[in-house]
């Protein structure tokens, strides 16, 4: 990349950048029976009308096929007390492994896994990609549905199970999408379908 001056040291301008809201959030996606899901910091709003996202991903993901095929992604809100979640995507899964089987979750419209544990989703359509000089790579995307998980009890896989059960709730929120599937079912051989039945109920 070429410049006029260099680029400041992190640890110099580390103590201002700081000062820039952020916080943790689970970018997964979906794609025929692939799924998956890793911890970003860096997302912003980019656009008003239409609703647009941009995210920072530090590159070499294993998602990023997975997004680039099916061209759809969520961004899960995470709580700030969620100590789980972040600690299960903290590092790439092992190869064939499906995170999404050990944790209750339901699946937003596009496809995309949400965890019950989040306090809500975005599910867009991407609609730029851009590799950028640097250590991460930048999506945007175009915000077609977004929903709150109303938190009830939410009970996760038992011992020597694949599946979970939940009773947590969706509320859709501006959205003319149908309402998001609770994915509970787990095929032989340990793969899940990006849709599973219905285990979630509309608030009223």
């Amino acid at each position: 990349m070429q410049t006029d001056r260099p680029a400041a040291k992190r640890e110099s301008v580390e103590h201002v950048l700081e000062l820039i809201p952020s916080s943790l959030f689970l970018l997964t996606s979906a794609y025929g029976e692939l799924r998956g899901g890793v911890i970003v910091r860096c997302v912003q709003q980019v656009a008003m009308q239409p609703a647009m996202l941009l995210i920072a991903m530090e590159k070499g993901q294993s998602i990023s096929p997975i997004i680039r095929d099916s061209r759809n992604f969520a961004l899960c809100i995470l709580a700030s007390d969620d100590r789980t979640t972040p600690k299960i995507f903290a590092s790439p899964p092992d190869q064939g492994f499906d995170a999404f089987l050990t944790i209750p979750h339901v699946v937003a419209p596009g496809g995309c896994p949400v965890p019950l544990r989040a306090r809500g989703y975005v599910a867009c359509e991407l609609i730029r990609h851009l590799d950028i000089e640097s250590d991460h790579e930048v999506y945007i995307g175009m915000v077609h549905s977004a929903a709150l998980v109303e938190q009830s009890k939410v009970k996760g896989a038992r011992p020597g199970h694949s599946h979970a059960h939940s009773t947590g709730r969706i509320r859709a929120i501006g959205s003319n999408a149908p309402a998001p599937k609770a994915s509970s079912a787990a095929r032989p051989g340990g793969a899940t379908r990006g849709s599973g039945p219905s285990k979630s109920r509309r608030s009223s």
